[in-house]
């Protein structure tokens, strides 16, 4: 991961505690927080117990994620090692939301990025194998893309319904208190 050195401490990029109107933004992040403090359990969850409930969810949901990440890495990093092309894929994060998602950058001159289609026009000269492996590449990326981004839509309205839930209190028993 990318990282910013603050004095001697390493900044992970992402990680920050970005919030609005008292929320963490990144729903990622406050559902890592939510499995930690387990925070979900506080609101009575009455599945809890059988590994059907928003705290099991939310943990398959980020392992989704985790899975995700990893698999945008490794594409990224076979696209670099591609010999004879001119371009590569590399993982993008935004610092905010946390979002992450697989983008072309051009390797030589301008180092800019690259749209998919602009993708295509560029291997359309490449020789065959190479285009078809670009190709298969793009598709690979946009699919990876859409299935975090709809991983991540899962965890915020996982959050939702969390938040939105009725806190149950109960009065402690008076057994307890001797």
């Amino acid at each position: 991961m990318k990282g910013i050195g603050v004095k001697r401490d390493l900044e992970i990029k992402g990680a920050s505690q970005h919030t609005g109107r008292g929320r963490v933004v990144n729903n990622v992040l406050w559902g890592r927080q939510a499995l930690a403090d387990q925070d979900c359990q506080d609101r009575a969850d009455v599945k809890a117990l059988t590994g059907r409930g928003t705290l099991s969810r939310l943990r398959q949901k980020l392992d989704g994620i985790d899975a995700i990440l990893k698999q945008m890495r490794d594409l990224s990093e076979k696209s670099k090692s591609v010999p004879g092309l001119s371009f590569y894929l590399v993982v993008h994060q935004k610092n905010t939301t946390g979002y992450v998602f697989l983008r072309w950058r051009q390797r030589m001159g301008s180092n800019r990025h690259l749209s998919f289609e602009e993708v295509e026009e560029l291997a359309s000269d490449l020789p065959s194998e190479l285009r078809q492996w670009c190709m298969a590449a793009s598709k690979r990326a946009v699919a990876l893309n859409e299935e975090h981004q709809q991983t991540r839509g899962d965890i915020k309205r996982i959050r939702v319904s969390v938040d939105k839930a009725p806190v149950f209190l109960y009065p402690r028993s008076p057994i307890s208190t001797i």
